[in-house]
């Protein structure tokens, strides 16, 4: 998916128009075609896309959602720790019980797994297209049991619109074999896109960023690895006021239920001209201040009233739960041993002729998983490479 911004105008008027049941109502989006696409250094040509007129993320800068028709054929690597990734063939994840086996959900299309939820079995999806850690749907009330009494709720602005969901804070999730420790999850209302899927639950990229990870779609596996960085990325609502820019104020859409906010004698519809003294307009779009640290305040400034001094409360944290998921102690996961080496393989594939090369191009040749287009490519190489000898795969 697209922004429009990021397209010319004939590139945005495709004859063919998608339609979507998503959050807050039915979606419908134009379809359309890039000339030229750069993924991580690999040049995609003529690239059909979904284009919408509304923010992709948080981060007005995000223009672009890759999905997973697009990552079928390579595999993600996500480095966290180091702030990096890298787009590789895939089919070298070692065989152990720490990777995590994926389907391809028939209905949806979605890739699902298993995970567990307070010692609840459940399917997710894996949605790496939302901010958030979880979503999961009102008609399993055992998940909705096992949460804590801190609850709250937040306004959405879904594919389809406005809608209101209830939160939960969850005091365990794991996936697979990999524990997370506390989330936060999104109650979807009553007959969401989930349960029209028979789907539990969705597992976003709050959760994600909680470790780093190798997503091999072609081998319809996952493997998480490295430190426990939970502690570092989890994010929980402080102050609990919801805005969107507005001229050089910043209109409240939503107070949060049982936040600080609430609390405070702000109500939606109210426009926010300056954060602790300083005005909207000179924060450059930064806005920071507006969830400080639990224990420390904010004064929000009205326009056109009050002042209103605010103390931020950790007020969705469960007492007595750690953020960290591993005891103290635990030796970080290592990084899996010949994660890359096909696509090392494939580019030592592409020297020049000889019995190394080939080598180099049966390897990719026989990994499995790796995705058709660079087969082809090591098998011209291959042949190229031992001229007269057959070919695995040549008619």
């Amino acid at each position: 998916m697209i922004s429009s911004k990021l397209l010319a105008d004939e590139e945005k008027t495709g004859d063919h128009v998608v339609t979507a049941r998503a959050y807050g109502g039915t979606a419908h989006f134009a379809r359309g075609q890039v000339g030229s696409f750069v993924l991580g250094g690999i040049v995609l040509t003529n690239q059909p896309v979904t284009v919408t007129d509304m923010r992709l993320q948080r981060d007005s800068r995000v223009g672009v959602s890759i999905g997973l028709n697009l990552l079928s054929g390579v595999t993600l690597q996500v480095d966290w720790e180091h702030h990096r990734a890298r787009f590789i063939l895939g089919g070298d994840l070692p065989k152990t019980t720490s990777v995590i086996s994926l389907a391809l959900d028939e209905r949806s299309r979605l890739l699902t797994l298993d995970a567990t939820i307070c010692d609840v079995a459940v399917k997710a999806v894996l949605d790496s297209g939302t901010d958030s850690d979880m979503h999961i749907v009102p008609e399993r009330p055992e998940l909705q049991r096992c949460a804590g009494k801190e609850r709250s709720d937040i306004r959405g602005t879904g594919d389809g619109g406005a809608t209101i969901k209830g939160l939960a804070a969850i005091p365990a999730l794991s996936v697979g074999t990999r524990p997370f420790g506390p989330v936060i999850a999104n109650i979807d209302t009553e007959s969401g896109p989930l349960t029209r899927d028979n789907i539990s639950t969705s597992i976003g990229l709050g959760v994600l960023r909680r470790s780093n990870f190798v997503l091999d779609i072609g081998n319809r596996a996952m493997l998480f690895y490295g430190p426990d960085r939970a502690p570092k990325v989890i994010y929980r609502p402080r102050v609990g006021i919801q805005y969107r820019e507005d001229g050089n104020g910043l209109l409240i859409t939503h107070l949060m239920l049982n936040s600080p906010a609430a609390a405070s004698g702000l109500k939606a519809g109210d426009r926010i001209c300056s954060l602790n003294g300083r005005t909207i307009a000179s924060l450059d779009g930064v806005y920071d201040s507006i969830s400080p640290p639990a224990g420390t305040s904010v004064r929000v400034g009205v326009c056109g009233g009050p002042t209103i001094t605010i103390v931020a409360q950790d007020f969705m944290a469960l007492p007595g739960v750690r953020d960290k998921a591993f005891p103290e102690g635990t030796l970080p996961i290592v990084e899996p041993t010949g994660v890359g080496d096909v696509t090392e393989a494939f580019a030592r594939c592409q020297g020049e002729p000889g019995a190394e090369t080939a080598k180099a191009c049966s390897v990719v040749l026989n990994a499995p998983g790796v995705a058709n287009f660079w087969k082809d490519v090591a098998r011209m190489k291959r042949a190229a490479a031992l001229p007269g000898v057959v070919t695995p795969g040549s008619h």
